[in-house]
Formats: C-alpha cells, sequence, structure tokens
C-alpha cells in the first residue's frame, strides 16, 4: 500500500505497509508539531511476527511489545488505541503539549478508513 497521510485532530496518521527484515505489516505512525517541527510521537507496527508500539521512536523509541496471546487482532487493538487512548499515549511518549490538543473525536471519525487501509494489506 502507498503511504496515506490523515491530516486530523492536531495530529497527523501515517499508514503504510512496513518491512523489517522478514517481518512486516500495516504500520500507522503518529506525528505532531513540536517547536515547528514535525515530530513522529508513536508508531505501532502490527507485524505478522512481532507487532508491537513505539512511544517517542524517533527519541527515546520506548518499544512495548504486544502478546499475540492477549492480542490476537494488533490492527483492532490498534485501532482501539487510536480512538480511545491517543492523547494519553502521547502524554506517556513525553509530549504533553501535543496530548492536549488533541481532538479525540476528530481522530475517531477516520479510524474506519484507517482500519480499511491497514486490512487491505493482510
Amino acid at each position: 500500500m502507498n503511504e496515506k497521510v490523515f491530516h486530523v485532530g492536531g495530529v497527523e496518521l501515517h499508514v503504510d505497509n512496513r518491512n523489517f527484515g522478514s517481518d512486516g505489516g500495516p504500520s500507522v505512525r503518529v506525528y505532531g508539531e513540536v517547536s515547528g517541527e514535525n515530530v513522529q510521537l508513536l508508531r505501532f507496527d502490527c507485524f505478522r511476527k512481532d507487532p508491537h508500539y513505539h512511544y517517542d521512536p524517533s527519541g527515546k523509541n520506548d518499544q512495548r511489545h504486544l502478546d499475540k496471546a492477549s492480542v490476537p487482532d494488533s490492527v483492532a487493538w490498534t485501532i482501539e488505541q487510536l480512538g480511545q487512548n491517543l492523547a494519553e499515549m502521547i502524554h506517556t511518549a513525553g509530549y504533553a503539549n501535543v496530548a492536549e490538543t488533541v481532538d479525540q473525536t476528530a481522530v475517531t471519525q477516520v479510524l474506519s478508513e484507517v482500519e480499511a487501509l491497514m486490512r487491505s494489506e493482510d
């Protein structure tokens, strides 16, 4: 899939397919404006073998792995996080100023299209 960018709710959602070695799958990168620069705040990698997500991937890169037994559908989990916990996750990543400006309702309105794009590569 070609990258598609959603400018919504005070952030950008970049949806594409990433490959990393012998693993890969759909990915959502969340960008926000920090001190006049577009910074990657979060990244959700719904990889086939090792689904995971990152807080502040370009900085401290706090990577968290998803347990496939408790999270069998990493795409559904990602959509749920974007729809319900985005501001909180951006805050955890260290970007409180961006988190305060997130319009969660606006983000939620594009998530069905984001999910459809992510699943188009399954």
